[in-house]
């Protein structure tokens, strides 16, 4: 790597931020800033976002004394490299509103998001999806590519007193943050330096067989999920060795193979593919692996939303909508027909009547060619939840009535309750007695049938935003248990029809047009029952 490698990781990180923040969209249709500003620039906080900033590097203490080995297109020097580990904090923003007094809840959120990809994604080299891609020097950068050292990020267990001082040092009021150690970074000298050569003791010629398997070509390069190729090459079996291909992280053994011999191998690509569309292939022979080949994926669904739901919602596939032919989904072995929208990249799809849960396999046909295969998890539903109670002796019966009720350990949630009600055999309902107990009958339930949970019920309308906005403006319904096959808003009685609602915490609404200026009474309905109502302005 050459000096510029600091900045090339400052910046791959940055655009690997920006390129998976809010998906699935749990923030509702915004797009996060990702920033590399000091926390002092006022530019940091004039939007919702995250700021990334490189407070510290160090010099590694482990690689300090160790002559400079080389990379890909740096030659070994007698010498040691600059090897860095380089410090990021990570603060989150949200864009200030007037008369809003918890900005902040959305900054954690973003926090949170922004933890979890890093959590997810530890090591750059390694990404390679629709998102970001290790291989694109516009993402990460040709000489991080070259190093033999991975880009690694670590969370770091800072104490408040550590924070403090940071925070200090910037002359600015502390805001909630997290650290990250990224390593290791080697900055290759930049003049190498030739000692004396050591005097020839002897003079030898030592000769040993090194091999290892050799991927030479593979057929076809492109091609759909599920495609049949021919990897050709040589050194594919060794006496008292397993072969196994990898396709990215995904490792196929010889049981997996349609067909292997020292020269050839034919296996199918797998249809449930998470990373892609470009995939790296590569033979591994024991504990020697050849160099890849890579196969490209097409059509290609780079992500569905949302991952899980019930049914009756509809399910948005990621993606680039042909000009031409025809589009139908394949979900849970169903066919469903589908809606485009060509301006977005989207496809759409209703959810089939499903009568299991669990994840079940979707993808796209189109043009008979079928997509990679994305997995979307079905969660049982509730529709109605009856709550009686006896006073002497006490007792508490709740009664639930939904779909995909049943299984062989099922909990009640109610309230901060959890009970459990052992096995279910029912799909459609599910009773439990709570001996010695008068509870209330208006908490909210769900229900958690082998650890799936349903929607919460009754559903909850917990705020509006903005409060306040004119007539064909677009606002965000926030609250719980809002997903459902028929969703309505009313505004004081006059209804504006959202349909299927797939989002079960978040979605957004236009503002009826024919509403005059005042304050009205909100409500959402989800599949015929009433959430409570909230005040809101309609603007003159």
């Amino acid at each position: 790597m050459s000096y510029l490698a600091i900045g090339a990781v400052t910046k791959s990180m940055a655009e690997l931020l920006a390129k998976k923040m809010n998906k699935p969209p749990l923030l509702g249709a915004t797009t996060p800033k990702v920033t590399t500003l000091p926390p002092d620039d006022d530019r940091v906080d004039d939007n919702d976002g995250v700021n990334l900033f490189l407070y510290r590097v160090t010099e590694d203490p482990f690689t300090k004394n160790t002559d400079w080995r080389g990379d890909k297109s740096n030659p070994a020097a007698r010498r040691p490299p600059l090897s860095l580990n380089l410090y990021y904090l990570l603060t989150s923003y949200a864009k200030k509103a007037n008369g809003a007094a918890q900005d902040d809840i959305t900054a954690h959120q973003l926090l949170g998001n922004a933890m979890a990809i890093l959590n997810e994604f530890p090591v750059l080299n390694d990404i390679h999806d629709g998102d970001f891609d290790a291989d694109l020097d516009t993402q990460f950068a040709q000489e991080l590519r070259d190093s033999f050292e991975k880009i690694k990020i670590t969370l770091m267990p800072n104490s408040m007193e550590e924070f403090s001082k940071i925070w200090t040092g910037l002359n600015k009021a502390y805001r909630l943050s997290v650290t990250y150690e990224v390593s290791l970074v080697q900055i290759a000298p930049t003049v190498a330096v030739s000692g004396a050569q050591p005097a020839i003791q002897k003079v030898s010629l030592d000769v040993s067989v090194s091999g290892g398997p050799v991927l030479a070509s593979l057929t076809p390069a492109t091609g759909t999920a599920g495609q049949q190729v021919i990897l050709k090459g040589k050194g594919f079996v060794e006496r008292g060795k397993d072969t196994a291909v990898m396709i990215d992280d995904l490792r196929l053994e010889e049981t997996d193979l349609v067909s292997l011999s020292e020269t050839q191998i034919v296996l199918n690509i797998p249809a449930a593919l998470q990373r892609g569309p470009r995939l790296r292939v590569s033979v591994v022979v024991g504990n020697k692996e050849s160099e890849p080949q890579t196969y490209e994926v097409s059509p290609w669904v780079s992500t569905i939303q949302p991952l899980r739901g019930i049914t009756g919602v509809p399910l948005t596939f990621t993606l680039e909508v042909p000009a031409t032919g025809t589009v139908e989904a394949e979900i849970d072995g169903t066919t469903v027909p589908t809606t485009a929208d060509a301006e977005k990249k989207v496809i759409r799809a209703v959810v089939p009547a499903i009568t299991t849960n669990g994840p079940k396999s979707v993808a796209l046909v189109i043009n008979t060619k079928h997509t990679n295969v994305r997995l979307y998890e079905v969660l049982p539903l509730i529709t109605n939840v009856n709550v009686t109670t006896v006073a002497s002796p006490a007792k508490t019966t709740i009664a639930l009535t939904g779909l995909r009720l049943n299984g062989n350990d099922v909990k009640i949630r109610y309230g901060k309750l959890i009970l459990n009600t052992g096995a279910n055999a029912n799909p459609a309902s599910l009773s439990f007695d709570v001996d010695k107990r008068v509870l209330p009958t208006n908490l909210p339930a769900s229900v958690i049938v082998d650890g799936k949970e349903s929607n919460v019920w009754p559903p909850k309308l917990e705020n509006i935003e903005p409060s306040s906005a004119f007539t064909g403006d677009e606002i965000t319904i926030t609250g719980s248990g809002l997903s459902g096959a028929a969703v309505t808003v009313d505004f004081g009685g006059t209804p504006e029809v959202v349909g299927p609602q797939a989002n079960a915490g978040r979605f957004k609404v236009k503002v009826p047009a024919a509403l005059a200026a005042g304050t009205v009474a909100v409500k959402v309905t989800v599949n015929g029952k009433d959430t409570n109502s909230r005040s809101f302005v309609v603007l003159g």
